[in-house]
């Protein structure tokens, strides 16, 4: 919206509520009543709709689930993409024919179903956005969306906010702060969904790494550490993980870490990883990340299969607590973000956007 703004369009957003008043975009605040979630989900998708109508514009993006769009571009991916990763990471096929079974049943879980599939079958139909070929090959599979309504244009990064220049000027005190010592190996995850991020998988992980070596992992976010503390100290690493909570600047949590680990079940196109590449950290992620497709394993970092790797996971960042190796991939990651700034992301954006208002006009709507 920042840079539609300083372009000089005029930006419209609509939610159900701002964290914080926004300087240029004109800010509609969408009711969400009704008694249930279900409810709240599908009233609210009718109003967006209904109040973007009232202010006549050209184009009209969803990045969630609402009605009235002629772009899409959902920031989640799609609902079956993610539940089908979401099966994958649960033990047993019996307890994924359970989970499953819940899944289809749960009323906001179907909701969202309906209402993602009435975004899909819009008439006229939608401009499509994927911000992966992970995702774009899913809404080919579940939608049927046709290559010429379907955009790949990836998640771009702010390469001044997040570069090694920043992070240099805050590092010595966060690490200070965090008692982190000068040649201590810090491994950072930034998270909010631990599970779906493979917090399971990390504590498996970091349990076989030597013990005799100084290493730490830092974990970001507001997820609960609860559920991984019993496995963190049988794995004899109570004194290795720090849960930090959430932060409003992650910069210094970048600036801190030696490298960023990410094992995740499912990521359409991870910000963070875009973010701690721009920093010059070398990043362990999974293919199950649409950001590990501008990457190559051994290049910016390491490259998992799967999650459920736990020794190649281990091997990878057993491998990062060489300071060369570190160094010599953190210049990579640089070189590999600067090549995907915001500027390039709002190019091919407002490609899209032209598309879609053309079409809009040709058809007098």
């Amino acid at each position: 919206a920042g840079e539609l703004v300083k372009a000089g369009h005029d930006v419209h957003l609509f939610a159900a509520g701002f964290g914080a008043e926004l300087e240029g975009p004109v800010s509609h605040h969408v009711l969400q009543r009704g008694l249930t979630r279900p409810e709240r989900d599908v009233r609210f998708a009718r109003a967006a709709a209904k109040a973007a109508r009232r202010a006549d514009l050209d184009v009209v993006v969803a990045v969630g689930r609402t009605f009235g769009a002629n772009v899409l571009q959902p920031h989640g991916g799609t609902l079956p993409g993610s539940r089908r990763q979401n099966l994958r990471r649960t033990a047993g096929p019996a307890v994924r024919l359970l989970k499953k079974a819940f899944d289809w049943a749960n009323p906001r879980t179907r909701m969202q179903r309906w209402i993602e599939r009435r975004q899909y079958e819009a008439d006229p139909p939608p401009e499509v956005i994927a911000i992966s070929k992970m995702v774009r090959s899913d809404m080919r599979e579940f939608y049927n969306v046709p290559d010429k309504r379907l955009h790949l244009v990836y998640n771009g990064v702010d390469v001044e906010r997040f570069s090694p220049e920043a992070c240099e000027a805050v590092r010595d005190a966060t690490r200070q702060a965090w008692g982190l010592a000068p040649d201590e190996t810090c491994f950072l995850l930034v998270a909010h969904n631990f599970k779906l991020k493979g917090m399971r998988e990390l504590v498996e992980a970091a349990a076989r790494l030597d013990k005799s070596r100084p290493w730490r992992v830092v974990v970001v976010g507001k997820g609960s550490p609860r559920p991984y503390l019993e496995r963190i100290e049988l794995g004899d690493c109570a004194r290795r993980f720090q849960f930090a909570g959430p932060m409003d600047d992650v910069v210094p949590a970048y600036a801190a870490a030696d490298a960023y680990v990410q094992p995740t079940w499912y990521d359409p196109c991870s910000l963070v990883v875009l973010e701690a590449l721009a920093c010059g950290r070398p990043v362990i992620t999974t293919r199950f990340n649409g950001a590990s497709e501008l990457m190559e394993d051994g290049r910016e970092g390491l490259l998992l299969d799967t999650p459920a790797g736990i020794d190649a996971l281990a091997d990878a960042m057993r491998e990062l607590l060489d300071a060369d190796l570190r160094r010599r991939m953190g210049r990579a990651a640089r070189e590999t973000a600067e090549r995907h700034p915001i500027g390039r992301n709002f190019e091919e954006m407002m490609a899209v956007f032209e598309k879609a208002a053309a079409r809009k006009g040709a058809l007098g709507a």
